[in-house]
């Protein structure tokens, strides 16, 4: 194991991303947080999908993860913690309006 310090700091975007991190049922909560802390080392792990510019998914159980990559800053900014349905990707470039 490695205790060289993460790459990138990942943040939630808005409050309506933390509401959704809220709402998680615990066992995809700890899903989702581990993989924030493992895009911090590693923002395009294996697995990952460009959608669109910098913005990518990436999967924790049956809920994707939306974040852009802000290279220059080294920051992730989470856009979204989603459910899997066929809503999940509609209006993905509202999520990351100034």
């Amino acid at each position: 194991m490695s205790s060289e310090p993460p790459r990138y700091a990942v943040r939630l975007r808005n409050r309506r991303v933390q509401r959704e991190m809220d709402a998680l049922p615990a066992p995809d909560h700890r899903r989702v947080i581990a993989a924030l802390h493992a895009l911090a080392g590693n923002p395009r792990p294996s697995g990952s999908k460009k959608l669109y510019d910098n913005v990518y998914r990436v999967r924790a159980g049956s809920y994707r993860v939306i974040y852009f990559i802000d290279e220059s800053n080294h920051r992730i900014e989470v856009g979204g913690v989603l459910r899997r349905s066929e809503k999940t990707y509609r209006g993905l470039e509202d999520l990351f309006d100034p």
